[in-house]
């Protein structure tokens, strides 16, 4: 029995940086991108991409080689061309797991003209988030649920606060400290006044909406972190910010090198309410 092709509702080109990449929204609400587009973006050749790119998957997120084969038929776009679906959910890991293994020197030197790329990349989606970027290039955005902020409390925050456990790794104190002279001496050692400044202006306030902020204000004990009211979802967007944080403090001279940095990567970026809404729908 052949397999039925895929038709895709909503198309549009999402802009990382200056990056461009054809981006879709199936009948089904699946997001995406055009394959071979994608592969490009990540600094592949457009031509003989396959091997390479498969690989590249199988060493940064090997869990999306069964999404590669499922989406093998091709889809339908709008205007009736053909093309190879990739789903969203992805380019994030190949990203990052690039950077990391730039920054520990490990990565392979055929691999090195990635970087640049997956940098503007991480820079685009820790802004926005991937899913958003689609929908906005798409137009998705407008499907938008009825009361979006108490959805949204009701899927990132807990109903009660979580018992403390350690969120963020001393990696990324160290990197923050270095920015200021001062060395990290552990996790006993309270974090001075500016830390904190920083870390929910650069870490929090990128990835949750001021409205649910002020949730968690309200909500919060003395003695009680922001993260301690965060679900799993929650939680998960915000252990990607602390990594891209963590990324910017590592390779910036200086503390107004690493604002500078913040500011072009994450100005403005508080995601809004319809828009997170849709991408934490599409994550369950």
């Amino acid at each position: 029995m052949n397999t039925p092709i895929l038709t895709a509702s909503h198309y549009g080109v999402v802009h990382f940086g200056d990056l461009d990449c054809e981006a879709v929204v199936l009948t089904t609400g699946e997001r995406g991108y055009v394959r071979k587009e994608l592969a490009k973006l990540l600094g592949f050749h457009e031509n003989n991409t396959g091997h390479r790119f498969r690989q590249i998957l199988a060493d940064y997120a090997p869990n999306s080689l069964s999404e590669l084969d499922k989406f093998d038929s091709p889809i339908f776009l709008p205007n009736g061309r053909r093309a190879q679906f990739f789903p969203a959910g992805v380019i994030t890991m190949i990203a990052s797991g690039v950077i990391d293994a730039a920054l520990s020197r490990t990565l392979h030197r055929a691999r090195q003209k990635l970087v640049p790329n997956c940098m503007k990349i991480m820079r685009a989606l820790a802004t926005t988030g991937e899913v958003a970027l689609i929908d906005e290039a798409t137009g998705y955005q407008h499907h938008r649920a009825p009361d979006a902020l108490q959805e949204l409390i009701s899927k990132l925050l807990r109903q009660s606060c979580a018992s403390w456990e350690r969120r963020f790794h001393p990696d990324y104190y160290r990197a923050i400290y270095r920015l200021f002279g001062w060395k990290y001496q552990g996790h006993e050692q309270n974090p001075p006044h500016v830390v904190g400044q920083i870390t929910l202006r650069w870490v929090y306030g990128p990835v949750l909406p001021e409205e649910l902020l002020g949730e968690i204000r309200n909500r919060k004990g003395i003695s009680q972190k922001h993260h301690q009211w965060l679900s799993d979802q929650g939680l998960a967007h915000l252990e990607s910010q602390i990594h891209a944080v963590t990324a910017i403090a590592r390779s910036s001279m200086s503390y107004p090198d690493f604002k500078r940095r913040c500011e072009a990567a994450f100005a403005g970026a508080a995601l809004q309410l319809g828009l997170l809404l849709d991408e934490l729908e599409e994550e369950v």
